[in-house]
C-alpha cells in the first residue's frame, strides 16, 4: 500500500523518498520514487531534515525519532493501520507511551473502527488498492467456487472456513475451495482437512501475489475472510482487491472488515461455522445473490482508488503545513 501511494505521489510531481528498515527484495529498480533502506542515524536525520513533510505508516520511534527530538515543527502526518494495543486489547507501557507521543503528528486511520480506538482526533483515509492489477480480466472463466487468501495463523480463522466447507460439501459436493498463502499452521490445517474428509477438494496453492493472485480472484466466485478479532483487522485490502476482480467477499463481522466490504459483500458472526456455511450455500446456489453484490462494487471501490486516496492525503498534507517534498517512514 505504501508503494501504491508513493508511486501516485511521484506521478503527481512530488519528490518521494520511502524510508524503511526492511531489506531489499530487488523489485524497486523501476519505481518513480527513491527507497532508502536501513539508514543510519546521520542519513535518517539528513533525509527528514530535507523533507517538507513526513508521512509515517504506524508509529515507529526507530524511524521517526528525529521528528520528536530535532524537528518538532516539521509537518508530520501519521496514518494508523493497526490498534495501539496488545493483540488481546491490553495497553502495555509501550502502548501508553506511543499514545502519549500522538500529540505530535496529525493523525489519520485506515478505518472508522480503528479511528475510534485511537485516543486522539483521527480522520479516516482508507487503504488504496492496485487497480491496475486487481480488475476484472476479459476471457478468464469464473469456474472456481471458494477462495481464501492470507497467512496460515490462528488469527486468520482458516480452521473456521475448513469446518464450514465440510458442511457445504454435504449439500453441494461439487464445491471447490482454493487456499492461497503460507504460514506456521499449514501442517495443522492440512491435517484438519484430512480429518474432516475434505483434503481432496480443499487445494493448498501456496503463496500468490500480483497478477497471479488477480487471476485467481477472477477465477473464483467467493473470497472468504474468516478472521478472528485477536488481533482485529483494521482495514484489510484483500477483500477490496477481490471486489475489484468480481469475486464477492464473505467476511467476519469484526474490526474494520465490514468497512472493507461495505454493501459489496456478506458478513457473518466471527467464528460461527453454521452461519458461514449457510451464507456460502445460499450464495453459490443463487447466482443472482452474487450478482446483486457485484452491482454495488463500483460505488464501493471509488473510496479505495489510489487517486482518491492520494487526494485525501494531500488534503491532510496541506492542513499539516506543506505538500511538496515527501518522505514516507
Amino acid at each position: 500500500m505504501s508503494a501504491v501511494l508513493a508511486r501516485i505521489f511521484a506521478e503527481r510531481g512530488d519528490k518521494v523518498t520511502v524510508i524503511t528498515n526492511t531489506p531489499s527484495s530487488g523489485t524497486e529498480s523501476d519505481t518513480p520514487f527513491r527507497v532508502l533502506r536501513r539508514p543510519d542515524s546521520k542519513a535518517l536525520i539528513e533525509e527528514i531534515g530535507q523533507s517538507d513533510i513526513v508521512l509515517q505508516s504506524n508509529i515507529s520511534l526507530r524511524l521517526a525519532w528525529p521528528l520528536w527530538l530535532l524537528y518538532p515543527r516539521k509537518p508530520f502526518v501519521m496514518v494508523h493501520h493497526t490498534p495501539i494495543a496488545r493483540p488481546d486489547g491490553r495497553l502495555a507501557w509501550q502502548d501508553r507511551l506511543k499514545r502519549l507521543l500522538l500529540l505530535r503528528p496529525r493523525c489519520a486511520s485506515v478505518s472508522r473502527y480503528l479511528a475510534d480506538t485511537i485516543q486522539k482526533e483521527s480522520n479516516v483515509i482508507t487503504n488504496p488498492y492496485d487497480n491496475s492489477t486487481f480488475r476484472q480480466i476479459t476471457g478468464v472463466v469464473r469456474d472456481g467456487d471458494l477462495l481464501f487468501v492470507g497467512r496460515f495463523v490462528s488469527a486468520k480463522g482458516v480452521d473456521t472456513l475448513l469446518h464450514a466447507y465440510a458442511i457445504v460439501l454435504k449439500y453441494r459436493p461439487q464445491t471447490t475451495l482454493s487456499i492461497v498463502g503460507s504460514g506456521p499452521e499449514e501442517g495443522v490445517l492440512r491435517d484438519l482437512a484430512q480429518s474432516l474428509g475434505i483434503a481432496e477438494s480443499a487445494h493448498f496453492l501456496g503463496p500468490r501475489k500480483g497478477n497471479e493472485l488477480a487471476t485467481l480472484m477472477n477465477q473464483h466466485k467467493i473470497l472468504v475472510v474468516p478472521s478472528r478479532s485477536r488481533p482485529p483487522e483494521a482495514c484489510p485490502v484483500v477483500p477490496v482487491e477481490a471486489i475489484a476482480c468480481g469475486c464477492v467477499p464473505v467476511v467476519s463481522r469484526m474490526g474494520g472488515l465490514p468497512e472493507s466490504v461495505g454493501d459489496a459483500g456478506a458478513l457473518f458472526e466471527e467464528g460461527n461455522i453454521e452461519e458461514l456455511a449457510k451464507i456460502l450455500l445460499d450464495s453459490l446456489n443463487s447466482p443472482a445473490v452474487l450478482d446483486s453484490y457485484r452491482a454495488k462494487a463500483e460505488q464501493h471501490l471509488s473510496r479505495f482508488l489510489p487517486e482518491a486516496v492520494a487526494a485525501e492525503y494531500e488534503f491532510h498534507f496541506a492542513l499539516a503545513g506543506c505538500q511538496q517534498k515527501l518522505s514516507q517512514a
